[in-house]
């Protein structure tokens, strides 16, 4: 297997440990390496995977910023590509998936102080880190943005 093919798949195991489904962070992981557009046929092909698993994946990634949707006058296939900024994505996809598990982790600090007051200092330990990660995060997916737009800007 090669280096590339590696890379595609732990991209897939990436993204499955996030809750994410494999197929996808296989599809990001296989539009990095390329570099290019790629039709539904070719990413199908490449990953040997069914057109309808990958278009489903595809459009997810689409709906999440991470890759785009082009189509090509004439043509009727779908094409996908990577969005201009792959990597700050990613960072704020992480960063609003924290910001979700410090709200979810918070609301149950209040009913656990009324049965235990430790616990529930636990609990609002946890919500803190998990809210301070997101806010990391998300400052950090901002800098890059600004730095990689700067860097454009002077192409």
């Amino acid at each position: 297997m090669s280096s590339s093919d590696r890379f595609i798949e732990i991209m897939g195991l990436m993204f499955q440990d996030g809750g994410d489904p494999r197929i996808a962070g296989r599809i990001f992981g296989l539009l990095i390496i390329e570099g290019r557009e790629l039709s539904l046929q070719q990413i199908s092909e490449r990953l040997g995977v069914s057109r309808a698993s990958v278009s489903t994946n595809a459009r997810q990634l689409a709906k999440r910023g991470a890759i785009r949707l082009t189509a090509h006058a004439g043509d009727r296939q779908d094409f996908y590509e990577l969005n201009n900024f792959p990597s700050v994505d990613v960072l704020g996809e992480m960063a609003e998936r924290m910001t979700r598990q410090a709200q979810a982790v918070r609301e149950f600090i209040e009913p656990i102080r009324q049965e235990n007051e430790p616990a529930a200092e636990r609990v609002e330990d946890l919500s803190r880190a998990f809210g301070h990660a997101a806010e990391v995060l998300g400052d950090w997916a901002t800098k890059l943005r600004n730095d990689q737009t700067n860097q454009r800007g002077h192409e």
